[in-house]
């Protein structure tokens, strides 16, 4: 009975372990997909941004998104960072091809942080889960 016990225990234990590092792994890949749709200024990647919550390198875009009152302009505002966050990453001579070895470094039930290396300095992204839904919150570069 003893046997049992502890071969479940053990069966339990790495299950669980498998399944939190396919999460982390579904979050990396979120992380990496959403990047590079941002890179590209496709406007459709607005849906996997949390906006209310953003952070784009050291900037609380959040604050800002949540004093627009009409829908319109929120949808404006949406449009317009990805443009420019696109358009400034390119003229900086940024490209999503110079980062590598993309990984989550930690993860918890609300939040993923991913990072990947370049030779300018790590990118990291924080995903996070609200209402049930992924979405990108936070982008820093750490030299």
């Amino acid at each position: 009975m003893k046997t049992v016990a502890i071969t479940f225990a053990v069966v339990s234990a790495l299950f669980i372990s498998s399944c939190k590092n396919e999460d982390g792994q579904a979050d990396v890949n979120f992380a990496k997909s959403t990047f590079e749709s941002l890179v590209r200024g496709d406007s459709s990647v607005a849906s996997e941004i949390d906006w209310e919550t953003l952070n784009s390198l050291g900037v609380p875009v959040g604050p800002q998104y949540i004093a627009i009152k009409s829908q319109p302009e929120k949808d404006s505002f949406k449009t317009g960072f990805i443009t420019q966050f696109s358009a400034s990453f390119r003229d900086s001579g940024g490209s999503v091809d110079s980062f590598s070895n993309w990984r989550a470094i930690s993860h918890d039930e609300n939040h993923t942080v991913v990072t990947a290396d370049s030779a300018n300095g790590s990118l990291k992204l924080t995903v996070s889960e609200r209402d049930s839904q992924k979405r990108l919150s936070a982008m820093e570069i750490v030299k």
